[in-house]
């Protein structure tokens, strides 16, 4: 496997989709689908230069999946992918529109996270579209729950696997998005805000002798 880096800049120009299905848990389907002839071409048709995607235990398959690039053709979709970066958040940056500052363009791109709460809450610190597509196999699909919440309250897009092809149009890619943290409400229903939602969806279980509580659910 090459080893590839996000201060790199053919990785820091242009516009970049990046999917990231976390570090321990296999969300296959999810990569099938972004690897697909059609959801590759819906991102050539929106102008993405760079997919990135980061494949956990799945990478084997990424290898085998990932469409080969045209050789004759300098601005083809450039794709790769690995199995998880300890500085992940510089690659999650990659997805942002650049700073003045910065030596190299980039418009502002796309996250596609699968819907645990540690990684979408590493997506909302950067200033981009996000789709958090829920895992079914996972916690009793309590994935699905947590994107609901948070499509709802404005902050992402729900994404769900079968028909991201069909969601990823110029219109998804321009829907405002809600500040990130928010001010509390104390009027809401969950005026703790987002972890009091996340604490009443995912309740603390026991594991043998430890309780799963946040600290451990979040690596899903």
């Amino acid at each position: 496997m090459a080893t590839i880096s996000a201060s790199e800049g053919r990785y820091r120009t242009s516009k970049c989709a990046l999917v990231t299905v976390g570090a321990s848990a296999s969300f296959k389907p999810l990569i099938k689908e972004v690897l697909s002839d059609a959801f590759i071409a819906k991102l050539k048709s929106l102008h993405f230069t760079h997919f990135i995607v980061q494949c956990g235990p799945d990478y084997d398959y990424f290898e085998s999946a990932k469409p080969k690039r045209n050789p004759d053709d300098p601005d083809d979709l450039e794709i790769i992918g690995f199995p998880y970066k300890k500085a992940f958040r510089a690659w999650f940056a990659l997805a942002t529109e650049s700073r003045p500052d910065e030596p190299y363009p980039r418009a502002k791109g796309l996250i596609i996270t699968h819907a645990g709460s540690g990684s979408i809450l590493d997506a909302l610190d950067f200033n981009t579209n996000i789709i958090a597509v829920p895992n079914p196999a996972l916690m009793g699909n309590h994935q699905s729950e947590i994107a609901e919440e948070m499509e709802r309250q404005g902050f992402l897009v729900q994404g769900k696997l079968g028909s991201l092809v069909d969601l990823l149009d110029e219109e998804t890619l321009n829907i405002p998005r809600k500040q990130w943290p928010p001010e509390r409400d104390p009027d809401s229903m969950f005026p703790g805000g987002l972890w009091e939602v996340i604490d009443m969806l995912m309740p603390r279980r026991r594991l043998g002798d430890e309780t799963q509580g946040r600290a451990r659910w979040l690596l899903f």
